[in-house]
């Protein structure tokens, strides 16, 4: 199974009592009941289908063990990211700037704290972060393209995108916490053609 067979397309974090819609699509248990709030008329938030009656959800217990072993194994897997700027032994990174391509470690994020970088898009220290950044552009991917279902950024939405249906990441994924999408991008991304 694929990484991004395991993420909630709501949240993009790893399932949290996985439950199946009658279309067939996952969903952690509370995002899909936030999502769908006090209505009665539902639809599935990935494919859109409608559904005439509330579907009663009920936890996938397959899903869930399979996710519950993933989840193990890839905490035996992880490893640390390492700064990308230190020579010589390399410190612990902090975070990752898609402004400046680089994951930085304490003593390099420093800088980040002054007016000039400070608006700056810092997230969780990762390892690919061209994952993260449009390939066409060399910008933040920070848009979300409902029309193409994948993530721009702002000038892609000047040209390939122009007139498209895009919102910020953060909404579409129904958070306010865009550092957390971005965390969890790189399973989800698909790039700019």
């Amino acid at each position: 199974l694929a990484f991004n067979q395991f993420l909630c397309s709501i949240c993009l974090d790893v399932f949290t009592d996985p439950v199946s819609t009658p279309c067939g699509h996952n969903f952690c248990m509370n995002c899909i009941k936030t999502c769908w709030g006090d209505s009665q008329q539902c639809n599935c938030p990935l494919c859109k289908e409608k559904f005439t009656k509330r579907p009663e959800l009920k936890v996938n217990t397959t899903l869930r063990e399979v996710v519950e072993h993933f989840k193990k194994k890839s905490v035996l897997d992880k490893h640390e990211v390492l700064c990308d700027v230190c020579t010589g032994e390399k410190l612990i990174a902090l975070k990752s700037c898609l402004d400046c391509g680089l994951t930085f470690c304490k003593i390099h994020l420093e800088p980040h704290t002054i007016a000039k970088h400070k608006k700056h898009n810092l997230i969780n220290p990762v390892e690919h972060l061209e994952d993260y950044i449009c390939q066409k552009h060399e910008k933040p991917l920070e848009l979300f393209c409902r029309d193409d279902q994948m993530c721009v950024c702002q000038f892609c939405t000047e040209g390939d995108h122009k007139n498209h249906n895009t919102v910020p990441i953060e909404e579409e994924c129904g958070q306010t916490k865009v550092r957390h999408f971005h965390t969890k991008l790189k399973v989800k991304i698909l790039k700019v053609p």
